[in-house]
């Protein structure tokens, strides 16, 4: 069997967790990434893209991988009268030789604050079974 990696703690309610940062499982990362806490009302869904594609970089490292080997991106978008701020993002973004399959969809998200979240399954070498 091989093992499951949790790798960073997000922090729930009362002291308890509430999710790992990224998971690695035979030599695939999934991660999630959002905007900074707290959320700001005022910031537009381009700020927060960015604000979680910065994010995303950090976890995709700390599972020993890249934008680069990034297989698929699922983008949730609040609004989608956002589109057009999160392709200038993931535009600005994304590795232009290797860009992921991706999609995107309009949600109710977590917070009435949140304007984007991002879900992607990257290739590592990180819990790699051979």
């Amino acid at each position: 069997m091989s093992a499951v990696i949790r790798l960073g703690r997000n922090p729930g309610g009362e002291g308890r967790v509430r999710s790992s940062q990224a998971t690695v499982h035979r030599g695939v990362a999934r991660i999630v990434a959002t905007a900074a806490k707290p959320y700001d009302p005022g910031a537009s869904a381009e700020a927060q893209a960015r604000q979680a594609l910065a994010l995303l970089d950090e976890r995709l490292a700390l599972a020993g991988t890249d934008k680069s080997r990034i297989l698929i991106a699922q983008v949730l978008i609040s609004d989608m009268r956002h589109f057009a701020g999160l392709n200038a993002a993931w535009d600005d973004w994304v590795d232009q030789d290797s860009p992921p399959c991706r999609f995107c969809c309009e949600a109710r998200l977590g917070h009435p604050d949140l304007k984007v979240e991002i879900i992607v399954e990257a290739a590592t070498d990180m819990g790699e079974t051979r």
